[in-house]
């Protein structure tokens, strides 16, 4: 190991932006630590060095239990360790993240490792998942919303045009035509917009945050209530506990939620139920959707998840389906070690369930 009093890595450390420590945890005091780290935790290096545990005092209080668990995984683990938490102060917090390195020397055991302020960054992250995930949300609530009227318009033109048939009249004919062209085609447009959308969603790569679940799907659920489709099914959101936090792609899988409602919503009658909820056991956490739609038939069920054409089916007023969301559904819920499945009876409604570890 360097000697502590090396001047390159001082050097290295007063320069930084970034926090260093070496904490030595056989008398859970520094080695060392530069100035930034005591500028993050908006302490000074001698408040810091004289008590270490001071730190703890700023950690948010929601988080300070995963703080605690890090430091012992660290403890007991020789290997590299990232973690993200917040710091509360009055009336802001701040996101940091902490790279620890464990390092033996003879009986003593050293934590070597980095803090970054990333509230910038994450305050930009969430702030882009929010985009993305009501885009995805507006593209499906359009899609739904456009198809009755232009489905409508396309109806009306096509009986005023057998009307106009018997007139001769080649002109409005053809105008007629291609207003049910233009229809047909917006349909279609829209459809695949969504599908498009849901397809680079699900690209394989996926990129796990500490993230709080119970906030995302509240967000999720109340944008689709204010929307018109929120007026015409009774969606609601449960959970037994006011946060849960877990990691995970927040994109991604909040694009399963979003597609397990709109199946929900298409098979669905009008002011029937859907209900998301979550349930945070010891080591997993379990989000089930239920409706008391049509359910899927029995012959259908085996092959849900394979992309299988025969288990394509319309929704109640005709919605398309695209043929490879439960796939890509199944893959993304695979790639956060997670589990899918259903119970559905015709008739009696449909439950998706997803467990997903801690």
């Amino acid at each position: 190991m360097v000697e502590l009093n090396n001047e390159l890595f001082c050097n290295l450390g007063d320069r930084s932006v970034d926090g260093y420590f070496i904490f030595n945890y056989s008398t859970e005091s520094f080695s060392y630590l530069n100035k930034s780290l005591g500028n993050i935790w908006e302490l000074s290096t001698d408040e810091l060095m004289a008590d270490p545990k001071l730190l703890l005092n700023s950690v948010h209080h929601e988080d300070l239990t995963h703080a605690k668990a890090c430091y012992k995984e660290c403890i007991e683990d020789d290997g590299e360790h990232k973690y993200e938490f917040r710091l509360q102060f009055p009336e802001r917090e701040k996101y940091v993240r902490v790279s620890v390195f464990p390092i033996t020397e003879g009986e003593v055991k050293f934590l070597v490792g980095t803090v970054e302020d990333i509230t910038v960054m994450r305050h930009n992250q969430i702030h882009i998942e929010q985009i993305n995930a009501r885009k995805n949300i507006t593209l499906e609530v359009l899609a739904h919303d456009l198809k009755e009227p232009l489905g409508m318009i396309k109806l009306i033109a096509s009986s005023m045009k057998e009307g106009v048939a018997q007139t001769g009249d080649e002109r409005m004919i053809n105008s007629l035509t291609f207003i049910q062209d233009m229809c047909e085609r917006n349909l279609l447009l829209v459809r695949s917009m969504v599908n498009k959308e849901f397809l680079k969603s699900s690209v394989v790569e996926i990129s796990k945050e500490r993230a709080d679940l119970v906030w995302e799907l509240r967000d999720v659920v109340r944008f689709y209530k204010r929307s018109k489709l929120g007026k015409m099914k009774h969606i609601k959101f449960t959970c037994a506990a006011e946060h849960i936090y877990l990691r995970l792609d927040s994109m991604k899988f909040l694009q399963v939620i979003n597609n397990l409602i709109s199946n929900s919503i298409k098979f669905t009658a009008d002011y029937g139920n859907i209900n998301i909820h979550a349930e945070e056991y010891e080591s997993t956490v379990l989000i089930t959707v239920a409706d008391d739609g049509i359910g899927i038939p029995e012959e259908l069920q085996a092959g849900l998840f394979n992309h299988l054409p025969e288990t394509l089916r319309p929704g109640l007023k005709g919605e398309e389906s695209g043929g490879f969301g439960m796939g890509i559904i199944k893959a993304i819920v695979d790639l956060h070690q997670g589990k899918i499945w259903f119970e559905s009876k015709t008739g009696a409604g449909t439950t998706f369930y997803i467990e997903l570890p801690k």
